[in-house]
């Protein structure tokens, strides 16, 4: 994000950075680092091929081979993931927020070896963040994403984790087990574990949700999606999708006093945070709520 869009933005929000980007705001304090996105941009190809004995075509074996090269696929994962992290952390950063992936099947089949992925009929509601996580097939690749994690807390860097469409409640105390067994104990060490708001039942549960986290991230067009029930990358549907419509807003605004009466901290994400009057308007009126506009 330039510092001149940065300051198109109400001077009372505390805005910070995202990555992947290709800039920063010299004065953000803090930064959000989505896996999924990373993956996309700097991966390629999909990190759980190998456990699933995918058959490659010869195209995408030569383009892997070029990629990772000699290194074994689990250190190139991580490795690669680190140094771009780390590379994107300034001194002024004072929360680092990673992302688990947050992607659907439609979007991991469109990687190298990625076609081993479910054909789901309706991907947006389907395998995504918690429920992902807890299948057999996708564990290994959870563990990689919580060995960056790892990595990047070993060598100092103090990072909060965002998990992912938890839609229950069932699903936030999965989460914090899976996370444990991975060596990512919510308290330990100080580790901090927030959670996205993606759907509606994420901001309705708030108050019930937060118990089991330090934070919470509202994913603006994420869930103005799923509360108007509009695929918001259907161009025939374009007209109808709003994220300023007033259940979103409804939800954004509830979601936030239930963080703020249980003292802990919210971030809002959207693309288009600086097009949204309204939104801005009800976040003005909020001091413990950052922000982040996203690619």
């Amino acid at each position: 994000m330039s510092t001149e869009n940065a300051n198109t933005l109400p001077p009372s929000l505390t805005v910070g950075d995202a990555l992947p980007s290709h800039s920063q705001n010299p004065d953000a304090k803090h930064l959000y680092i989505s896996l999924a996105d990373m993956i996309s941009e700097h991966i390629f190809y999909h990190p759980g091929y190998e456990n699933a004995e995918v058959q490659l075509t010869e195209m995408e074996q030569s383009s892997i081979d070029a990629i990772i090269g000699a290194q074994p696929l689990a250190e190139h994962f991580v490795s690669t993931m680190v140094e771009k992290i780390t590379e994107a952390i300034h001194a002024q950063h004072q929360v680092v927020r990673v992302s688990l992936s947050d992607s659907d099947s439609y979007m991991f089949r469109s990687l190298l070896g990625g076609k081993f992925e479910p054909e789901e009929v309706n991907p947006a509601l389907g395998l995504r963040g918690v429920s992902r996580f807890a299948t057999e097939a996708y564990s290994p690749v959870f563990a990689l994403e919580c060995q960056v994690v790892k990595s990047l807390r070993a060598a100092g860097v103090e990072v909060e984790v965002v998990v992912p469409y938890v839609r229950t409640l069932s699903d936030a105390a999965k989460i914090i087990d899976l996370l444990a067994e991975q060596g990512l104990s919510r308290g330990q060490n100080g580790l901090k574990v927030a959670y996205c708001v993606d759907v509606p039942s994420s901001a309705l549960l708030a108050d019930k949700l937060l118990p089991y986290f330090d934070g919470v991230v509202l994913d603006i067009e994420n869930l103005a999606q799923t509360t108007l029930g509009i695929d918001r990358y259907n161009s025939t549907l374009e007209y109808l999708f709003d994220a300023e419509n007033d259940a979103v807003l409804m939800l954004v605004k509830s979601t936030i006093k239930a963080a703020d009466e249980s003292g802990k901290a919210a971030l809002v994400m959207s693309s288009g945070l600086r097009g949204y009057p309204k939104l801005l308007d009800l976040l003005t009126d909020h001091t413990n709520v950052d922000v982040v506009v996203t690619a």
